[in-house]
């Protein structure tokens, strides 16, 4: 309960309280600047984040960047992009080389294939490497320059609660203890995974944590002939000795290319960590199996622990849907495979348009309901792959019989076991290989409109390692270069944009859809691309109807007349049958 006195705000009705200053909440205030709307943000901590947490920024979420601007000024900020993502397996940096290693592409790299590949199987943008560190305040900077966000650090979250046609929020001042209960329209839980918000609405997690823990420790040493004896690396991972009990010793991962680091070291439930000095862990971890590797640390950044906890909130939203939940605060996973912050992003990208367009006044009464149908399956699908990377790399020891002994020794023996722990990672090589999992996922709800055209059809079969291009509803539309170089995603609007490929130059579809636009007032564009082929081979219809967020409403190869068009466009902005009804009634 609020404290009597407590200061009160009214927020105007076109804003959103969020309630996090990670990189999610920054980056849905973000998006619902790029839509019009404002936003204030408040977050607990004083400063943005000293932890590394992610260093990867996979390709779709580098996709939503481009959506928003933010992608070359990101890179710029970033690894370089000449810089390999290499992964190494070892056994202790006293060994003369690696056992084996997973040979990933730089960003420069990654970006020469996607121009020779223009067949929609590949992403737009290239990954990106860069520190959670780095990335947060760079966010905040973007945040505090925006006239349409109003950022507030110092303020801590203490309860909530969603009220008929708002949402009310406590907050306590970090340094001072002031009190201030705020109410708006709508608030956004992005308040991590002990979120006030999440509690507050009573709303479980399903799963928890792991029965392990690692000590991690973010340092800087610029000793790289000692740190790279065995080649340039963006992880290092060290295998424990299968007597030992298996499973990883600890990973060092390359922040920065320079001079930033960050070990994990794993450890067994309820080992006191107090025990191992944060240089003795940096040692113990590059000496894999063999004896501590120091090396020359010039200065000790953070130390902390943190349990791998894989888990998804039952619920995405209150009953009212006022007050919504995104990133850590409705799902938590481990690191393998980088899907914790980026499933984030998505979901802010995903949840930023669609309050823009109920604030905005064109969204359906349906369309908020939607971002927990499609977005809790996406979660649940990368915590079920995120913890399947993790379960395979943790295995490799036990199952091969890894022992000190023998790793390293020149005889058959040394080998065969060298020889088995490169077989063995080659095989289960899918932590950053499994862009199915990243951007090849469907979405299905009642605003991905089935066509005429997908009565005999149905949507291609989920892999892992692969993005099948479609245009089938609910999937992300394929990325192409048309005929002048332009990538396809670059022609689309803010709102909705109607793909049009009939070789005409006004179909009566495309009157229809802008009719629809104007009578219900949902803004649409028509982008007519007349002579482009090839990418229309690839998007497999003449009209495909594409959602603010780059997903496919609806596709087909005519609209029948203008009743079709209405109840297309209608559903597509989350109107219900009985509204669409009402509507056409009207």
């Amino acid at each position: 309960m609020p404290r009597a006195g407590s200061a009160f705000e009214e927020l105007p009705s076109d804003s959103v309280l969020i309630v996090g200053g990670g990189p999610v909440g920054l980056i849905l205030a973000l998006t619902l600047a790029h839509h019009g709307v404002r936003s204030v943000l408040v977050e607990r901590n004083l400063t943005t984040t000293r932890w590394p947490k992610m260093d990867l920024t996979i390709a779709r979420s580098m996709e939503i960047f481009r959506v928003l601007g933010i992608a070359d000024g990101l890179r710029e900020r970033g690894v370089p992009s000449h810089y390999p993502f290499t992964c190494l397996f070892s056994s202790g940096l006293n060994a003369e080389k690696a056992l084996t290693s997973w040979e990933l592409p730089s960003v420069d790299e990654f970006r020469s294939h996607i121009g020779s590949c223009n067949d929609g199987t590949v992403p737009l943008e290239p990954w990106q490497r860069i520190s959670q560190e780095v990335f947060e305040a760079w966010l905040k900077d973007l945040g505090d320059q925006n006239p349409l966000i109003d950022i507030r650090f110092g303020w801590t979250a203490v309860s909530a609660k969603e009220l008929d046609g708002g949402a009310e929020v406590v907050i306590v001042g970090t340094t001072k203890g002031v009190e201030k209960i705020i109410r708006g329209k709508y608030a956004v839980g992005c308040d991590g995974a002990n979120s006030v918000l999440r509690k507050n609405l009573g709303i479980e997690m399903e799963g928890g944590p792991i029965p392990a823990y690692a000590l991690l420790i973010h340092f800087k040493s610029k000793d790289l002939s000692r740190i790279h004896k065995q080649g340039q690396f963006w992880h290092i991972f060290f295998p424990n000795t299968a007597s030992e009990g298996g499973s990883v010793k600890g990973a060092i991962i390359a922040q920065d290319e320079i001079d930033t680091w960050t070990v994990h070291q794993f450890l067994p439930a309820g080992f006191d960590h107090s025990q191992i000095s944060s240089e003795g862990a940096v040692y113990n971890v590059l000496g894999g199996m063999g004896d501590p590797y120091p090396i020359k640390i010039d200065e000790i950044l953070v130390r902390s622990t943190w349990t791998p906890n894989v888990a998804v909130a039952k619920n995405y939203s209150g009953p009212q849907q006022r007050i919504l939940l995104a990133g850590d605060a409705c799902h938590q996973t481990v690191p393998t495979g980088g899907y914790g912050m980026n499933m984030g992003i998505a979901e802010a990208f995903d949840l930023g348009w669609k309050l823009a367009a109920v604030i905005n006044g064109w969204g359906g009464p349906k369309l908020l309901s939607t971002y927990e149908e499609e977005r809790r399956p996406v979660a649940c699908l990368s915590l079920q792959w995120s913890k399947g990377h993790m379960g395979k790399l943790m295995a490799l020891s036990t199952i091969l019989g890894l022992e000190a002994d023998i790793i390293n020794s020149a005889d058959e023996k040394g080998q065969e076991m060298r020889s088995a722990i490169h077989q063995y990672a080659q095989k289960n090589d899918g932590h950053n290989k499994s862009i199915g999992v990243e951007m090849g996922y469907r979405y299905d709800s009642r605003i991905c409109v089935p066509g005429e055209v997908d009565h005999e059809s149905t949507p291609p079969a989920f892999d892992s390692r692969r993005y099948t291009p479609t245009t089938y509803p609910g999937y992300r539309a394929p990325h192409v270069f048309l005929k002048d170089g332009t990538p396809i995603f670059d022609k689309y609007s803010k709102e909705f944009t109607l793909i049009d490929f009939n070789d005409v130059q006004e179909s009566p579809a495309t009157t229809y859809i802008c009719n629809a636009s104007k009578k219900y007032n949902i803004p649409l564009e028509v982008v007519p691309l007349t002579g482009e082929h090839h990418a229309n081979k690839i998007w497999e219809t003449n009209l495909v109807l594409i959602r603010p967020d780059g997903f496919v409403s609806w596709h087909g190869n005519t609209i029948e007349d203008q009743i079709s068009a209405d109840w297309i466009l209608s559903k597509a902005a989350g109107y219900g049958d009985e509204e669409v009804l009402g509507m056409r009634i009207k």
